[in-house]
C-alpha cells in the first residue's frame, strides 16, 4: 500500500474524529485492520504557541503508522509553521482540514469555512507544501452550503497546489452529520483529478465500503463513527473485500474486554480522573445493543472510580443470562446477494 499519496492503494482509514481518535483509539484501530490513522484536529495556533493540550495530540506511537496529522487554520504563515513544528515528531504525511463543521472551528475560520474562499485554500495549501518535506493531503465536504458545491473546484485547487490526495466527505456543512452523504460527489471528484480521491461518509459495515469503492472508484476510504466501540469494523471491512465474507460477533465478553483494554491504555496516557471522563461515551459504545445495555450505560457515567467500572463490567461478562453467542454484526456475507 502507497500510503504516502493513497493513489490505488485501496486503504481502509480509520478517520479522524475530535475528541475520539485520540492515541489509544488509533492503536486499537490499527491492531484491528484500520491500514492508515490519523490524529484528531490540532489547531496551527495552539501548536505555534506551544500549546502543551495541542501538541499532545499529534503525539503517537509507532505501533499507530502508517499516520498522519491533521492541522486546521486560516492564516498560511501560521499553517506552515506549524506543518514545520509537527513534521519534526516524523508522521507520515500531513493532512490539512476544510471540512470540519463544528461551530467552534467555523467560527475562527478553520475547517469548512475555507470552502467560502478558494483562494485562500490555495494560499494555504501551497505554504504547507513548500514548508515541509511530507506528502500533503487535504480533507474537505461538499461545499459550504447545498445550493453552492464546490468540491470539484476545491478539488482542483488541491491538486494544483501539491496536495497528494483529497479526502472528501459529501455533506455540506450546513448538513452536519444530518442527511445523507452524496456518493455521486466522490465519483465525479475521481473522475476529474489526477491524485488520489478518498471517500469518507456514511459507511456503516463492510458492505457499505464495497460499494462505496464500486459506486465512486475511489482510492481509498476512511471509517470514523460506525468504529467507535466497534473496531471489528476494520478486519471485517478488509475480509469482505478480498474474500466477500466476514465472520460473525463480536461477543459480548470480547467488547467488554477490548472495552477494559481501550480504558487500561487511556488511563496509561492520560492518567486519572481524565481518563474516566473520556471513557464514558466511549463505554456506552462498546455496549450498545448488548443485553441490558441502558441499565450499564445509567451507571457507568456515575462512576468515577477504575475499580467501579472494572467490576461493573466484569460482573456483566460473567452473568450466563447475558451471554448470547454473537452481537451486532451479521454471520458471512456474500456480496453475490
Amino acid at each position: 500500500m502507497m500510503f504516502t499519496n493513497f493513489k490505488e492503494s485501496g486503504a481502509v482509514i480509520y478517520a479522524p474524529m475530535a475528541g475520539i481518535s485520540d492515541s489509544p483509539a488509533r492503536r486499537i484501530a490499527r491492531r484491528f485492520g484500520a491500514d492508515v490513522t490519523v490524529s484528531e484536529l490540532v489547531s496551527s495556533e495552539g501548536v505555534i504557541r506551544n500549546g502543551k493540550k495541542t501538541i499532545e495530540l499529534a503525539r503517537f506511537s509507532e505501533d499507530e503508522r502508517p499516520f498522519g496529522i491533521q492541522i486546521f487554520g486560516a492564516n498560511p504563515e501560521s499553517m506552515a509553521s506549524a506543518a514545520q513544528i509537527l513534521a519534526a515528531l516524523n508522521p507520515d504525511f500531513i493532512d490539512i482540514n476544510f471540512g470540519c463543521p463544528v461551530r467552534k472551528v467555523v467560527g475562527k475560520n478553520g475547517g469548512a469555512s475555507i470552502l467560502r474562499d478558494l483562494r485562500l485554500m490555495e494560499r494555504i495549501i501551497a505554504a504547507v507544501v513548500r514548508a515541509v518535506n511530507l506528502p500533503i493531503t487535504v480533507k474537505i465536504r461538499s461545499g459550504w452550503q447545498e445550493d453552492k458545491p464546490i468540491y470539484i473546484e476545491a478539488g482542483r485547487v488541491a491538486q494544483d497546489s501539491g496536495a497528494s490526495a483529497v479526502a472528501l466527505h459529501p455533506r455540506f456543512r450546513t448538513q452536519g452529520f444530518g442527511g445523507r452523504a452524496e456518493w455521486s460527489h466522490i465519483a465525479e471528484l475521481k473522475q476529474t483529478l489526477e491524485i488520489a480521491v478518498i471517500g469518507n461518509g456514511d459507511i456503516f459495515c463492510p458492505e457499505d465500503a464495497k460499494k462505496m469503492f464500486d459506486l465512486t472508484g475511489c482510492d481509498a476510504v476512511m471509517i470514523g463513527r460506525a468504529s467507535i466501540g466497534n473496531p471489528w469494523i476494520f478486519q471485517n471491512t478488509r475480509a469482505f473485500l478480498n474474500t466477500g465474507a466476514y465472520p460473525s460477533g463480536p461477543a459480548p465478553r470480547q467488547r467488554i474486554e477490548l472495552a477494559l483494554e481501550h480504558f487500561e491504555l487511556s488511563i496509561q496516557h492520560y492518567g486519572l480522573p481524565r481518563a474516566v471522563y473520556r471513557m464514558r461515551s466511549v463505554f456506552c459504545r462498546y455496549i450498545k445493543g448488548l443485553p441490558g445495555a441502558g441499565e450499564i450505560r445509567s451507571k457507568i457515567i456515575r462512576l468515577e472510580s477504575p475499580s467501579e467500572i472494572k467490576d461493573l463490567l466484569q460482573r456483566y461478562v460473567g452473568d450466563p443470562e447475558r451471554q448470547p453467542e454473537a452481537c451486532g454484526v451479521e454471520i458471512a456475507a456474500d456480496i453475490s446477494r
